[in-house]
């Protein structure tokens, strides 16, 4: 085991820094030195946002979830594979909002609106009868619920 003193972490932290975050895949200018807080041991170089993701994860897990540390390796693998794998083609109520929400807030010009509610099957009737935001957004609703409804 080696000693790693405060006025070297900087020095280590650089020889050190990977090209991208091993955890989020990304390109940083902004490292930090990830160390095990139970163990005290450094871990890694990591963006300071994966840093902070991890750590969220790691007290939540063990606050929360009342686990094992030495279990959350496999907690997060089964995570990661229910993420992955699990699907079905059921749209939950709450999705069926937030779908239409971020069909509103996405910046979408009403042409581009109105584009995208036609690739979805609008008809003529249904897109003249839609003179604004609200309207255009219960049509997109409406042809959502539509298209997953059995």
């Amino acid at each position: 085991m080696t000693y790693l003193p405060q006025n070297q972490i900087a020095s280590y932290r650089e020889k050190n820094k990977p090209t991208c975050c091993p955890i989020l895949s990304t390109k940083t200018d902004d490292w930090v030195l990830d160390h095990d807080h139970q163990t005290g041991m450094v871990r890694g170089v990591i963006s300071r946002q994966a840093n902070s993701l991890l750590g969220k994860v790691e007290n939540f897990y063990l606050k929360m979830c009342k686990g094992d540390k030495e279990f959350l390796p496999v907690t997060l693998e089964a995570m990661a594979s229910y993420l992955e794998n699990t699907r079905t083609d059921v749209l939950h109520p709450v999705g069926l909002t937030q779908l239409t929400k971020r069909f509103c807030n996405q910046g979408l010009t009403a042409a581009q609106q109105i584009s995208t509610l036609e690739d979805m099957g609008a008809s003529r009737e249904q897109l003249d009868a839609c003179s604004n935001q609200k309207q255009r957004a219960e049509l997109f609703r409406s042809l959502t619920k539509q298209k997953h409804e059995k």
